[in-house]
């Protein structure tokens, strides 16, 4: 051995400066070989027609999206003063390498020139001054290059190799100087042997090879003192999202571009890029302050961002022309590491490195050991000296590669991976085909397969044929597209982080395998046996976690601990004697074997999980896409030529199984058939029919949403980038572009922002126009009653707005926006007659929309169809009539749309009745400025709105004293903890973990397993201590067996008591969150967004179940392993041990306790800034639609981008402060097993087994020291519980009620009192803000009482639980909600009722004609074109119910009302699709009806009518006696009518008395 370490060192400095300048020759950006070698191809001209300069064809991709500034690192702050500073150290690398290249010419000189009797000594000492010579060359050559290079990447590539270089030619020279002269000692040492050699160097070629190593400290410095690059900064508007720009403090010193804001990774040495030094000045930071938030942060460098990930990805993946078959999952994975290759490869070889190096400081320890029993004396401390340093700088040097690659596989390839797969989802749900919103997602997503299942009896037999595996899991609902967002991609960049076990641990294997049989001969095969043998039971426990997911992912460690464990037990089994040095190797080499085994199962895992989402994601990769826009500029008519359009399908499952599709097939679909239109350039077209008709779906058609099976369209679309350049100014004259669309749709979509910038929508800014635009949609008086007016925050899907509100600003956003082409989808059903009127004059005919095609669906047929200059009837998928307004009229079909809906037909009295009713109200002198915790308005009559629009009226009332205050936030903005963990966090955890039973045993097994170590190894240092015990080999095996085995139990025990109550806690916790926020007020729905809540009940759910108590058995167990540790060593150490082992430790804690804190802020930062992302994911699911139609796809994917990089940076930065701290408690694990060493070295009592206890000790302590009180509602249940028929007869007395928002609010409702008799019918009319939907919100104790009550049937509402009250009393809301299943399940929710009852419901609401038969009654119907869908109850209801129109969905609502027949309805019938108020009558004539009316003609036959004024019951009678008294106010409403209608109206109530009377 004496002869091989100084060859090999001698050898390994060359070799390693050669490969570094082959690599620097091939690779290197300014290496003089690769620019002969790649010459700049010549520019060629196009040679063919569409032909771009790059030889690419084709029209250029609109999602190529471009942004240099995102797509550089940032802009260099004194970039020459830099180069300036770089350049100093470079030449003195240069300079301070002579002087090593001088002392090695000197020596190669005087080894020649020197005598030396033993020829085959004197070859090997001049073969290192002749190798390490060439090697010196090379580090000169390439700093000569290197003084040359000004631009970032040749300069820190060069950087790296001298690096590299210089540091490999110091640890060579340095091991060789401190090698002995005198080998190491492999037998006991006689005490005769014993020489004293001199300890001084004394001849030229000692002392030059001596001060060598010395001369090499000064360049080493320089070449590592030279940064990568510049400071750096980027404006943060270029990278992050406006709320968090405008929210930035005007302070913060990221935004002064004199200072650098980027990442000092792009400045770092190569030590602070090994260390992750970068990150100190972030700990810093976050150890002093409050808490952290995102300017807080240091900008990532261009790989972390997902504009440059996205083209990366983009360019690589190509679009996809179908379904790969077999290759889905495979194929993207290919694309992902082409990707990412570089990275890959890095990860790779770094495994394959430190895979082999993690046993140098094992095979270090083995002849330590060795030494010790050789040499108990200490005669030779040279080679001690020597083998303390190697122990320290191997474990020193494994650490800092294992961090490194940690990094790789954590920050940068999980964030690239990331970034990359979210935006290419994003940019594919902006292209692919709408299928969740057509419904043709028909028995296949999310439970609405299971749903349908359970109601087909017949499928049960065909279960294995119908039910897809997991990875044919459809991808098509909005829930399922969530989840690959959410989940799936989590999953796959949990397989990347791993994946470095598939090198990593085969490598460790058999470098293990051969070094425990070098160590223990043949009966080192029968624990590697036992290990093969297990591999099968880790497949099978594998395939067991794989469905069982997280919840028995644990029972997979406890198994392959258990093998490793008899392992350990048989691998003694010799008949020889244990020495020292072979059982404590042995034991660190199995400890290691031990991770290799358990990454193996846990790897194949990840990657089953990761494969599977994979085929997911690329499944909905290769969904069809929505036709590219053909070429049109807008100057012609909108012509269709014998088109046939149906709802979207999937084309592409056809490609891979045409037996078994996803897609609806034509038959069965819904189809318009042969249409043959020509909708006239810029005037007014109306598309009428009756419900069902395919009105929507002809606008779909003509927007792309819809397949065409059939013919030929020619309609003006919107490019995906048409609204890109939103900043530039644009002239009234050029405003309107002929070939842009807009789509207002039926149900309105509106984003979760100002109205203003709803309405504005990513358009140019023209104050004029869009003040125009405001008074055009009827939104003047809107803006004026809302406290923000155009500034208030808009809640999701529009929550806290009035569904004509709603429909208003979707309108208007369409008007205001560029478009040539409008597509308005009944947006005048959703507001009151008049409203109609008003836009219909102001809007639809206005100046607004002069020169504008627009294509209006609408049931007001009488209203639009006088402006219409072009009318197409359609009635189930086919023209019934196409043509002019006057042959409209004259085929008589005007007169028979207008009788099936009466509200169609306003008269111009009952306009100005409208007007009266809603509008004629005192307008605030000023904006109201009261607090309604972030709630601008609500929705009247809605289930999930807690405060009604016209409520606030009366808040401006009783509040105008109140000073302004800036605009509000309806969604506010998510909290996240601060400081410290509270106790009261822990507390709860801990409780919810178990009571003192299960604490009891989990401390029982936790003491157990912490000793068990401990009687391990000093049972074994007895044994290979005390070979005259007189103890055969066999009791040494029994009791080290014993001990093995009770390891087993207490580990084993451990986790399932761990795990036991894991379960337990997640489960109370998940129940406790879920049950406060299904229970929570409806003020806590309304400010807080759906993409917080998702992250709440999924990520941090997730955490919970599968991470949060391994992390805190792990915890808990490393603390007491160093415990043991420091015990264990001290006991051997003694005093000197003591001093330095306190000294570390003081360090290690002052490290820990810095980088909690700013660990704690990045992992809630990162799950605060998840939240918004996972919201717009939502949103862009819902109105894809709308983004396609106006042209704002690119700037959705703009902005989804930005959100992406606010997340990844608090994902990043969390990694990076993490690994920080692991990178200095390796190292300080580095300095206690050198430090250990050294006291085992200098302490002359300690005999080899004792230092091998204490070091096998040592080598571990690196590992161990690395919604729910939310305002609820009321109980749900409270004893006594009403009777069951309760409310028997629907008798209401409120009795001095008063109701306010919250404390501090002014009083909504005042002292108001009133009584209906059973069966009364009354109606509730007042001005806006007179408080009627407060009142109807009052009934259902969505708001309470401040004083008074309201007595049902004799029983007080609020002495009752919730869900009696509510289950009791039916709402009919405008919108209504109805969640996915089958129909049954949505008309019958908990399976009440007969099928026959519920089709006498459908018949009741005519979605079912009388003379129609249901499903089981007319099989041959299936074969009809366009059938009821309603005649089969098993017919799926997607989302939202999505696959039904506006007005089918309220006559769901109906029937199922009809069908729960309660005594008490509340009906809201200001925005309804449909006129039902004679349907109402017939079906509750035995019911007390309530109505929020908006039309006196409405109510006028009730029995008595409620006029409020100002929260105040003004008057209550029949309409009849209100009418008698000229002074009332009912009667000046219904004279402000005009004096026909005020005669027919009074005509009206008499007649109702009469009959009433009689």
């Amino acid at each position: 051995m004496s002869k091989v370490i100084p060859i090999a060192s001698s050898v390994f400095p060359p070799l390693t400066s050669l490969l570094s300048l082959t690599i620097y020759l091939a690779a290197h950006p300014s290496s003089p070989i690769r620019h002969l070698l790649h010459k700049p191809a010549p520019i060629a001209l196009p040679t063919h027609n569409g032909e771009g300069l790059d030889g690419s064809h084709g029209e250029k991709d609109p999602f190529d999206l471009e942004d240099p500034v995102v797509c550089a690192d940032g802009t260099p702050i004194e970039p020459d003063k830099f180069w300036n500073s770089v350049w100093r150290w470079k030449l003195a690398v240069e300079i301070s390498m002579l002087f090593p290249l001088v002392t090695n010419i000197l020596l190669l000189v005087f080894t020649i020139l020197a005598d030396d009797n033993d020829s085959e000594a004197k070859q090997i000492a001049i073969l290192l001054p002749s190798l390490l010579l060439p090697a010196q060359l090379v580090t000169l050559l390439l700093g000569f290059w290197h003084l040359g290079q000004n631009e970032v990447e040749a300069h820190w590539a060069t950087t790296i190799h001298n690096s590299v270089n210089i540091f490999i030619q110091f640890i060579a020279l340095s091991f060789i100087a401190l090698l002995p002269s005198t080998p190491l000692p492999t037998s006991p040492v006689s005490l005769l042997s014993i020489t004293i050699a001199s300890s001084l160097p004394h001849t030229p070629v000692e002392i030059l090879k001596t001060i060598l190593p010395f001369l090499y400290i000064a360049p080493l410095f320089a070449i590592l003192s030279i940064q990568r690059g510049p400071p750096l900064y980027l404006a943060l508007d270029a990278i992050y999202p406006p709320k968090i720009v405008e929210a930035v403090p005007s302070d913060t010193a990221a935004l002064d571009p004199t200072k650098a804001n980027v990442s000092r990774e792009i400045q770092a040495t190569i030590p602070e890029w090994l260390l992750f030094g970068y990150a100190t000045d972030v700990i810093k930071k976050g150890y002093v302050s409050d808490s952290m938030d995102v300017w807080d942060l240091p900008i990532l460098p261009r790989s972390l961002r997902a504009l440059y990930q996205y083209q990366r990805m983009k360019k690589v993946y190509g679009r996809p022309k179908g379904r790969l078959g077999r290759m889905e999952g495979l194929n993207l994975l290919w694309k992902l590491g082409k990707v990412n290759a570089a990275m890959l490869w890095a990860q790779t070889i770094l495994a394959a490195i430190t895979a082999v190096g993690y046993y140098l400081p094992h095979y270090l320890l083995k002849l330590f050991i060795n030494f010790l029993e050789n040499d108990p004396s200490r005669s030779e401390p040279a080679w001690g000296w020597l083998l303390c340093f190697g122990l320290f700088t191997s474990n020193a040097v494994m650490y800092i590669a294992t961090g490194v690659e940690w990094s790789i596989s954590s920050t940068y390839l999980q964030g690239r991976i990331k970034l990359q797969l979210n935006t290419m989802l994003f940019n594919k749900t902006l292209r692919k085909k709408d299928i969740a919103a057509a419904g043709d997602d028909k028995g296949l997503v999310g439970g609405v397969k299971e749903e349908a299942a359970k109601d087909k009896k017949k499928k049960e037999d065909k279960k294995d044929d119908t039910e897809p595996e997991e990875d044919e899991e459809a991808v098509t609902s909005k829930t399922q597209i969530m989840t690959l967002f959410t989940v799936d991609v989590d999953r796959v960049t949990e397989f990347v982080f791993h994946l470095f076990a598939i090198t990593d641990s085969p490598i460790e294997i058999v470098v293990a395998s051969i070094f425990v049989y070098k160590l223990l001969g043949v009966s080192a095969l029968y624990g590697l046996l036992t290990a093969i043998l297990s591999l099968p039971l880790n497949h099978f426990a594998s395939k067991v976690v794989v469905r069982a997911q997280e919840n028995l992912m644990k029972t997979r460690d406890q198994r392959t601990a258990l093998m490793n464990e008899i392992l350990q037990g048989i691998r003694m089994l010799k008949g020889e004697t244990l020495t020292p040095s072979i059982a404590f190797t042995a034991l660190a080499v199995f400890a290691e074997l031990r991770y290799a085994l358990n990454a193996l199962p846990e790897t194949f895992i990840q990657a089953l999980q990761g494969f599977v989402s994979c085929k997911r994601i690329e499944k909905y990769m290769s969904l069809a896409e929505v036709a590219p826009v053909d070429e049109n500029d807008g100057e012609g008519d909108i012509v269709l030529s014998s088109a046939t359009f149906t709802w979207p399908r999937d084309d592409s499952a056809h490609v891979i199984d045409s037996t078994r599709s996803t897609a609806t097939t034509p038959k069965n679909a819904f189809t318009l058939a042969d249409l043959s239109l020509r909708f006239p350039k810029g005037k007014l077209s109306l598309i009428c029919g009756r419900l069902g008709s395919g009105k929507s779906l002809l606008l779909a058609g003509l927007l792309g949403e819809a397949d065409l099976l059939a013919g030929h369209v020619v309609c003006p679309r919107s490019m995906p980038n048409a609204m890109a350049d939103a900043n530039e100014k644009v002239s009234d004259e050029e405003w309107v572009i002929p070939n842009m669309a807009a789509f207002v749709p039926q149900q309105a979509w509106l984003q979760n922002a100002s109205i203003k910038d709803n309405i504005v929508f990513s358009a140019p800014w023209n104050p004029a126009r869009y003040q125009q635009v405001l008074e055009a949609c009827s939104l003047t008086t809107d803006l004026q009653i809302l406290e923000d007016g155009d500034q208030t925050e808009i809640g999701e899907k529009g929550l806290n707005l009035s569904g004509g509100q709603k429909a208003r600003v979707s309108l208007a956003r369409a008007v205001y926006s560029r478009a040539g082409v409008l597509f308005l989808d009944d947006v005048l059903s959703a507001v009151d007659a008049h409203t109609a009127h008003a836009i219909m004059e102001n809007c639809l005919q206005g100046s607004i929309t002069e020169g504008r095609t627009i294509l209006i669906v609408s049931h007001h047929t009488a209203l639009v169809s006088p402006g219409a200059a072009y009318i197409v009837t359609l009635e189930n998928g086919d023209v019934k009539f196409s043509g002019t307004r006057d042959d409209f009229v004259a085929s008589g079909l005007l007169a028979k749309l207008d009788e099936e809906d009466q509200k169609a037909k306003p008269t111009e009295a009952e306009q100005k009745e409208e007007k009266t009713v809603e509008e004629n109200t005192i307008k605030p002198t000023h904006k109201s400025v009261v607090s309604l915790s972030g709630v601008g308005a609500s929705e009247p009559g809605s289930e999930t709105s807690s405060l009604a629009p016209e409520d606030e009226m009366t808040l401006i009332n009783s509040t105008s004293d109140l000073k302004s205050k800036p605009p509000r936030k309806l969604i506010e903005d998510e909290k996240r903890a601060r400081g410290r963990i509270a106790a009261v966090v822990w507390k709860t955890y801990f409780a919810a973990l178990g009571g003192p039973v299960w604490w009891i045993f989990f401390l029982l097994a936790l003491a157990i397993a912490m000793v068990v170590p401990v009687a391990e190894k000093g049972w074994l240092e007895y044994w290979t201590g005390s070979h005259e015990s007189g103890h055969t080999v066999q009791f040494f095996v029994f009791g080290y067996a014993i001990i093995t085995m009770v390891g087993v139990f207490a580990t084993n025990l451990q986790y399932i008591v761990v795990y036991y109550g894991s379960l337990q806690a997640s489960k109370k916790l998940h129940n406790a969150m879920l049950e406060s926020v299904l229970f929570s007020t409806l003020r806590f729905h309304d400010t807080t967004s759906r993409g917080r809540l998702l992250n709440r009940f999924g990520k941090d759910i997730e955490g919970l179940d599968s991470s949060t108590a391994d992390n805190f058995v792990r915890s808990i167990a490393y603390g007491l392993n160093v415990l043991v540790t420091l015990v264990s060593i001290t006991y051997v150490g003694g005093l000197p041990f003591i001093i330095a082992g306190g000294i570390i430790l003081v360090v290690y804690y002052q490290a820990g306790s810095i980088y909690g804190q700013t660990s704690r802020d990045m992992r809630r930062l990162d799950s605060v800034t998840r939240s918004p992302l996972y919201s717009l994911f939502g949103e862009t699911v819902s109105g894809v639609a709308v983004l396609r139609a106006f042209g704002a796809s690119t700037i959705s994917l703009k902005y989804m981008m930005r959100l992406a990089d606010t997340n990844l940076l608090a994902f990043a930065w969390s990694w990076t402060v993490n690994r920080w701290l692991s990178a200095r408690f390796n190292l300080l694990g580095a300095v206690m097993i050198g430090l250990t060493a050294v006291a085992v070295l200098i302490a002359p009592g300690v005999d080899a087994a004792m230092a091998g206890f204490a070091l096998s000790f040592a080598g571990t302590i690196c590992h161990d020291m690395l919604f729910t009180d939310l305002k609820r509602e009321a109980a749900e249940y409270i004893e006594p519980r009403p009777p069951a028929a309760w409310p028997a007869s629907g008798a209401i007395s409120v009795e001095n009620l008063v109701i306010r928002y919250a404390p501090d609010l002014p009083d909504v409702l005042h002292h108001i009192s009133f009584k209906v008799a059973p069966r009364e019918k009354i109606g509730i009319v007042g001005a806006t803000g007179c408080g009627k939907s407060t009142l109807a919100l009052s009934f259902f104790r969505f708001v309470e009482a401040t004083e008074g009550r309201i007595v049902i049937d004799d029983i007080d509402i609020s002495k009752i639980g919730l869900t009696d009250l509510r289950t009791r009393v039916t709402i009919i809301p405008q919108d209504p909600t109805i969640l996915s299943g089958t129909l049954r399940s949505t008309l019958d929710v908990f399976d009440e009722y007969d099928d026959a009852d519920i089709y006498a419901a459908l018949r009741r609401v005519h979605l079912i004609k009388e003379d129609e038969l249901s499903a089981d009654q007319g099989e041959d119907d299936d074969e009809s074109r366009n059938k009821n869908v309603f005649k089969d109850l098993n017919n799926p209801v997607s989302e939202g119910g999505d696959n039904f129109s506006s007005g089918e969905k309220q006559l769901i609502c109906m029937a199922r009302a009809i069908l729960k027949r309660n005594k008490l309805l509340f009906m809201d019938e200001a925005t309804a699709s449909i006129d039902f108020s004679k349907t109402i009558r017939e079906e509750f004539s035995d019911s007390t009806i309530l109505t929020i009316a908006h039309r006196i003609h409405t109510i006028i036959d009730f029995d008595k009518v409620i006029v409020m004024d100002r929260g105040h019951i003004a008057e209550y009678a029949s309409p009849a006696e209100l009418l008698r008294d000229h002074k009332s106010k009912f009667y000046a409403l219904c004279k402000a009518t005009g004096r026909t209608e005020f005669g027919n109206l009074k005509t009206l109530a008499m007649e109702a008395e009469r009959k009433r009377k009689a």
